[in-house]
C-alpha cells in the first residue's frame, strides 16, 4: 500500500528529487563525473580571449592573443587574479570534449555593506572542444570572458 504524505514535507522531497534528477542530468552529459579524455583532444590551440562583460581594469584587456596547450586531456588557463598578473586555473578536458575547471580564489568586496572586505569567490571554466576548435567561457565574480582558440 502507498501513501501520500501531504504538507511541507512533500514539497521540501519534491524540491529535492528534482535537484537530483537535475544534478543527474548534468553528468550524463558531460564535465564532472563524466569520463577524462585521453590524448584525443592534445595540440596547441591559438586564438583571441575576449571580454564579455566586467571592466577592463579588474578583468584584463578587452581582447588579447591566447595560446593553450592541451596535454594529457588537461590544460592551464591563463586566469587574471589583478591585471597583468595571471596564475594557471587547471582545466580538465573529457572524452566528450567538454571542458570544465573551478578555483576558489580571494578578493575584496569593494561595498559599504561589508565590514569585513576579504572574501572568496569561484572562478569557473566551462565550454567544449569540437574538431579542432576549442570554445570556452571564464566567469568570476567580477568578469567574463570568453576563448575561441584552434588547434594548429
Amino acid at each position: 500500500m502507498i501513501t501520500r504524505a501531504t504538507g511541507a514535507g512533500t514539497r521540501c522531497l519534491s524540491l529535492l528529487a528534482g535537484f537530483a534528477v537535475a544534478l543527474a542530468g548534468g553528468c550524463a552529459a558531460g564535465g564532472p563525473g563524466a569520463p577524462a579524455a585521453g590524448t584525443q583532444f592534445d595540440g596547441t590551440y591559438a586564438g583571441q580571449d575576449s571580454l564579455v562583460s566586467g571592466a577592463a581594469y579588474q578583468c584584463g584587456a578587452p581582447g588579447y592573443p591566447e595560446t593553450i596547450a592541451v596535454r594529457g586531456g588537461r590544460f592551464d588557463y591563463p586566469y587574471v587574479v589583478n591585471w597583468p598578473r595571471t596564475v594557471p586555473m587547471a582545466v580538465q578536458v573529457f572524452a566528450d570534449g567538454t571542458v570544465h575547471g573551478q578555483m576558489q580564489y580571494g578578493t575584496e568586496d569593494y561595498g559599504p555593506w561589508r565590514r569585513d572586505k576579504f572574501m572568496t569567490a569561484w572562478v569557473t571554466v566551462t565550454g567544449r572542444i569540437v574538431d579542432t576548435t576549442l570554445e570556452a567561457t571564464m566567469t568570476d565574480l567580477r568578469c567574463v570572458r570568453h576563448l575561441i582558440a584552434r588547434r594548429g
